[in-house]
């Protein structure tokens, strides 16, 4: 039963401002409200009206929308002793609170916009007739800005528009004086009831869950507060959700502390919360691990072994919660491998997160010997440090502490040493090494050796691309040969209607957008996934794959798996860096690895907002807005933009902050161009907000650990340079020189239109490379007799210019040519290599 009370605690703070988006969408009758105004309204006096009608319009929701789950959470907690209260009550009330539990609804929304919003803004009032005209302002356009002042919603240009996540609608655009309010609210409220009804889930825990998931949807857009001294850049729901997270925490304290009291309740200087948080260590040892074989199934472990890891990171807080008997609500935010929660700060919530660490460390030990697993740390916050400078000081401290966390990992006490029992577990030829991770012993035989670990992995990298749901199961059978946690287990579904069962159902996660760009509605929208190239019809008329000294056998083997809907292997991918005319194809057979995430993420956090508007719903709507670029944006924009230019990208990871993108080597510097682009467009031109990115190239076949290691290596590069950049070919630059080399490859191209040879651009490495010496010299103010060669580079230049130029082929005298390079390399000197190189490989020449 008290499980059950949790949820309805939490699920009545996620409510309880629901009201504010049907308000503006439909008239209650009279006698409505003059029957209910004076319990769930306060009284101005001195204006002599009732104010914050909203909350009467979250009544009426629950009372017209959701009676049968009101019904449902009132009979369940009936025989809950002195303190119950309806569920209406205890969402409608919050601005009247009269019963210690509609306190803490009250005390967890005032807690979570950080106190008394007034005190935020010390400009011009929102008056009450704008109230349905403001929108979600963009805390992106303000963060970090030195340059600018925000202190009235006059001083902002961006917001967003007002509708669901959609991939499109994530970005926000030019503040409009000329809104129509209610009609926006109306087709807004009118789009979310079709969805609500669409709705089927007959088991509380499972409705509530979907549930949460479409407030998501529709309120990520919607202002929390409209009127008065307010700067609307938080949204709805993400106030709703630390509302339910506090308010389930704040209960749980006061309950287990047996002070559920109106005056304990307000009291702000006790430790009453514990917040709680996860990271995953060793991302990159868990993803590109690999064994000797691994290289003929390393597309499906790949996406296997990412999508685990934000699976793994979600179900360790579901773990945590039930583990401390919380709602799934006090988890506020969960993504990318990183995730959030808040539970009361008693003695027996601490020791048993002792034992739920213990429990997660034990289980990684067994499954991969603790080179990855999941850092927990734990910090107590008052009611008093979710308040400005305070909450600025306690989010510091304890962001220092997960961090600190990634390099202390486990306790070498009790976790150190050697693995008891490892290589007893290879000792018969039945159980040879792993021929996936080399690390565990055989334990399936499909025409090559997997270990459990590795055959959750295929599975789960087959399954994502043939599927669209995820059913979350516990204690109960499923697919994977090690259930996670040794708890959950997982079944993938085509259609939700596939799996009603509830028995062991925790929750069914739709991890795809939808091809239109729309999240989806009806289970938990958890974008997971990224973009998987397919295969279509087109592919099998596409030249590109069968070139290359191949044997016939070969050739069928290729046919036979270009099938519509099949992913497609990285040596296919690969070949689509090909151009091909007649017998011949021109470029390289190569991936490219993108990897990029945003620069001075720990400022933006740490100290992106001014103190006073430094609140826990704000980080919330930061963070989550974040996330939605790199895990809703951008697998809609691989597959749609620019014509479907990007298709044959592969998302490997995305999500929070950073991409790791595998893709065809000639479209990703113009990929990395275009996501710099819109990332700008993004966060509202800020030129504090950036991020960095490193290009690295490979053949196919080469080991996946080389990718992570020379994409890092790149990035770092980018990053060490001054971040806002780019590395290709070893060279970091900003991203507006880097567009501009990009266009260079083209004068090139015109150069050998116009007549000058091929091989001359080879010869250019070599001048470059000179001129760079010199250069390097020349900053020393000291030149060794051996190094004055490097100063001819002008004339060897023009020498081999002249030599290279056909007179009867050329449209331009000799003379422009050499001005031109010389030019080029004296304004880009080393960077030159990237259009230079490009040009190269895109020149080369192969018989098809």
């Amino acid at each position: 039963m008290e499980g059950l009370k949790i949820w309805e605690i939490s699920f009545a703070g996620l409510l309880h401002d629901i009201g504010k988006i049907m308000q503006p969408a439909v008239e209650l009758p009279r006698d409505y409200k003059e029957r209910n105004a004076q319990i769930y309204l306060p009284f101005n006096k001195q204006e002599n009206k009732f104010t914050h009608f909203h909350a009467l319009y979250t009544v009426y929701f629950i009372e017209n929308y959701l009676n049968n789950i009101a019904s449902e959470f009132d009979k369940i907690t009936l025989n809950q002793g002195s303190h119950r209260d309806s569920f209406i009550n205890l969402a409608g009330k919050h601005h009247t609170p009269e019963t210690p539990l509609q306190w803490i609804i009250a005390e967890a929304d005032r807690l979570s916009s950080g106190f008394d919003r007034e005190e935020f803004l010390r400009g011009k009032e929102i008056p009450v007739t704008e109230v349905y005209n403001t929108r979600l302002l963009s805390t992106f356009e303000r963060l970090l800005r030195k340059d600018k002042n925000f202190e009235k919603v006059e001083d902002f240009e961006w917001e967003y528009p007002l509708a669901p996540i959609a991939a499109k609608n994530i970005f926000p655009i030019k503040r409009n004086e000329n809104k129509k309010g209610r009609e926006e609210y109306k087709k807004l409220w009118e789009s979310f009831l079709k969805e609500l009804r669409k709705i089927k889930w007959e088991k509380l825990e499972l409705w509530v869950r979907a549930f949460d998931s479409l407030l998501m949807i529709y309120t990520s857009q919607v202002p929390a507060a409209r009127v008065g001294k307010v700067i609307p850049d938080v949204s709805l729901y993400d106030h709703s959700k630390t509302t339910a997270s506090i308010a389930g925490a704040l209960y749980l304290f006061h309950k287990k502390t047996n002070t559920l009291e109106e005056s304990f309740i307000k009291k702000e200087k006790e430790k009453k919360f514990l917040l709680i948080s996860g990271d995953f260590y060793g991302i990159q040892e868990f993803i590109f691990r690999g064994g000797g074989e691994e290289r003929h199934h390393r597309a499906k472990i790949l996406r296997g072994r990412s999508f685990m890891v934000s699976l793994l990171c979600d179900l360790c807080a579901e773990f945590i919660c039930e583990e401390l008997q919380l709602s799934p609500f006090q988890i506020f935010f969960s993504a990318a491998g990183k995730f959030h929660l808040l539970a009361p700060n008693v003695d027996e919530t601490k020791e048993k997160l002792e034992e739920i660490k213990e429990k997660i460390t034990l289980w990684f030990k067994e499954n991969f010997y603790l080179e990855s697993g999941i850092g927990i740390v734990s910090s107590p916050l008052a009611p008093e440090d979710f308040k400005g400078k305070r909450f600025v000081e306690f989010w510091k401290k304890h962001l220092e502490q997960v961090e600190e966390a990634k390099y202390k990992r486990f306790n070498l006490l009790k976790f150190g040493g050697k693995i008891d029992g490892y290589l007893d577990k290879f000792k018969t030829d039945e159980k040879p090494v792993c021929t996936l991770c080399g690390k565990r012993p055989t334990e399936i035989k499909k025409g090559y050796y997997a270990c459990k670990i590795c055959e959750d992995q295929i599975i789960i990298g087959t399954n994502l691309v043939k599927n669209k749901f995820l059913a979350i199961l516990k204690n109960e059978k499923g697919e994977l040969k090690v259930p996670f946690f040794g708890t959950y287990q997982l079944k993938f579904l085509k259609k939700l209607e596939e799996y009603r069962a509830e028995k062991g159902l925790i929750k069914v996660i739709n991890y795809i957008i939808e091809k239109d760009g729309n999240a989806p509605c009806g289970a938990v929208f958890l974008p997971l996934n990224g973009h998987v190239p397919v295969y279509t019809k087109e592919d099998n008329q596409d030249e590109r794959i069968f070139c290359g000294g191949m044997s016939e056998e070969k050739k069928l083997e290729l046919i036979e798996s270009i099938k519509d809907g099949v992913p497609k292997t990285f040596y296919h991918i690969a070949k689509k860096g090909l151009k091909v005319e007649g017998e011949i194809a021109y470029g390289i057979e190569a991936l490219a690895v993108l990897k990029a995430d945003v620069d001075n993420l720990g400022a933006i956090f740490a100290c992106g907002l001014p103190v006073n508007l430094f609140t826990i719903s704000r980080l919330s709507t930061i963070s989550r807005k974040l996330h939605e670029f790199f895990a809703v944006y951008l697998p809609y924009a691989l597959e749609t933009e620019k014509n479907g230019k990007f298709k044959e990208v592969y998302t490997l990871f995305a999500g929070g902050d950073d991409l790791f993108l595998i893709g065809p080597w000639n479209i990703m510097p113009e990929l990395a161009l275009y996501l710099h682009k819109r990332f700008k467009e993004f966060v509202c031109f800020n030129p504090e907000l950036h991020f960095s990115a490193g290009i690295s190239l490979h053949k196919p076949n080469i080991p996946v650990e080389h990718f992570a290691r020379d994409g890092e290596t790149a990035l770092e590069k980018a990053k060490g340079e001054g971040k806002n950049r780019i590395c290709m070919f070893g060279r970091a630059v900003k991203w507006d020189k880097f567009e501009k080399l990009l266009e260079i490859k083209h004068e090139f191209e015109k150069m050998v239109k116009h007549g000058i040879s091929k091989s001359f651009f080879y010869k250019l490495n070599e001048f470059i490379e000179m001129a760079e010496k010199l250069k390097e010299y020349l900053k020393e103010r000291k030149i060794p007799i051996e190094a004055l060669s490097y100063a001819r580079w002008r004339a060897l230049v023009a020498y081999f210019v002249w030599r290279n130029v056909s007179e009867k082929d050329s449209k331009e005298k000799p003379e422009v040519f050499i001005e031109t390079i010389v030019d080029l390399i004296d304004k880009f000197g080393g960077d030159l290599y990237i259009p230079l190189w490009s040009f190269l490989y895109e020149k080369r020449e192969k018989r098809c």
